[in-house]
């Protein structure tokens, strides 16, 4: 499951079971936090197994039920996009968290405030928390009610867009991610406008507490949708589309199914990941995946397009790219490292590599890819 796709199927969820969220998963969800943090300057942190600031019937209303873990998004009180980045970033780790099967809220006031802040270091504000683990598969009555009665308030693309006109399909793809992002009372409380040279400039219509919260998750959410673009923070910020590439690559094993190693490659930037590389005019995809595997390992390899998973990221600014990962397994030649591109080439467990994988959603794949052969066993 993509980000964009976790915006199509996330739902709030408020009542959870006792379950904890497991070791492995706990791992992979910091890993992707540490990330975004370095890249916000935010102190975004998961709180595991205290659930002092749900506890409290008064605070929650009986809103919440269960709560046990949940994401505190704070950052520097001096930044004056704090907010707005708490909303962007936030999201971006909840739709990460639906990716791996976890329920999540955001709570902007229905909680204890004074059990949060010993998380906080000095100078740091505290803008709002998600609560985040396993929910029953069963909704509550009080779920569906709420769920119903946020589908009949949600706003037509009409009512949160204009300069529709014409629109080019990336804009109204934009716009119907941006109807599925969840706000403060479900009141999307922002308005976009395409501008004649295709950019796009987002407003809010009103100054509610958590407005610039709603506002960047709605960022982000229209980002995802009309697939690549880079926002100026603020109210008014302006979303340039990004233009697309693509890449092709696999996840190679060796073995059996059930007794296997992963081929990782050190790439000459310094992260582990998999082989991958540009796809060539008229190429098709599988064919731009033997190619890479080849040139960067020297291995002749099978491709099995059975399975397929797709990483999406910016490699410089304006740019997005779509990484398809196949797996595969080697028939031939002589491993070596394409000295250009890779500085070193190694076969791991998949208990070696998970935590060798440098970027999140490499480890996606990577767990993706492990549970693709051990079902095959």
């Amino acid at each position: 499951m993509t980000l964009s796709d976790a915006v199509s199927t996330r739902i709030s969820l408020r009542a959870y079971l006792p379950d904890p969220i497991s070791p492995e998963q706990v791992r992979q969800l910091t890993k992707a936090i540490e990330q975004y943090n370095a890249r916000s300057g935010l102190h975004i942190q998961l709180i595991c197994e205290r659930p002092e600031p749900f506890s409290s019937l008064s605070k929650s209303y009986g809103m919440l039920s269960g709560v046990r873990n949940y994401l505190v998004f704070a950052g520097p009180a001096s930044d004056p996009d704090l907010e707005e980045k708490c909303g962007y970033y936030g999201e971006l780790i909840i739709l990460t968290a639906t990716t791996m099967g976890l329920g999540t809220c955001w709570v902007g006031g229905t909680y204890d405030q004074r059990s949060c802040l010993c998380h906080l270091a000095e100078g740091e504000k505290l803008v709002c928390v998600a609560s985040i683990g396993h929910t029953p598969e069963e909704r509550t009555g009080r779920e569906k009610l709420i769920r119903r009665i946020a589908q009949r308030s949600s706003k037509s693309v009409a009512e949160l867009a204009s300069g529709l006109s014409h629109a080019p399909s990336w804009f109204m793809s934009g716009m119907a991610a941006v109807q599925r992002a969840p706000s403060a009372r479900n009141g999307q409380p922002y308005r976009f406008v395409k501008k004649r040279d295709n950019s796009v400039q987002v407003h809010l219509t009103e100054n509610t507490s958590f407005a610039l919260v709603d506002l960047g998750i709605a960022k982000l959410h229209f980002e995802l949708g009309a697939h690549g673009g880079t926002w100026t923070w603020g109210d008014g910020g302006t979303f340039h589309k990004a233009a697309e590439e693509k890449s092709c690559g696999a996840v190679i094993w060796r073995g059996t199914p059930g007794n296997h190693q992963y081929l990782l490659a050190r790439h000459n930037g310094g992260h582990w990941s998999f082989p991958k590389g540009h796809v060539e005019s008229g190429e098709t995809e599988k064919e731009t995946a033997r190619r890479e595997i080849l040139e960067e390992t020297g291995l002749q390899a099978e491709i099995d397009t059975g399975f397929r998973q797709v990483v999406t990221y910016y490699p410089k600014a304006g740019v997005i790219k779509d990484v398809i990962f196949f797996i595969a397994q080697p028939t031939g030649g002589s491993q070596h490292a394409q000295e250009a591109e890779i500085a070193d080439l190694g076969w791991f467990t998949f208990q070696e590599a998970r935590p060798l994988v440098t970027f999140a959603t490499d480890e996606e794949v990577l767990l993706a890819a492990e549970e693709y052969l051990t079902g095959r066993g």
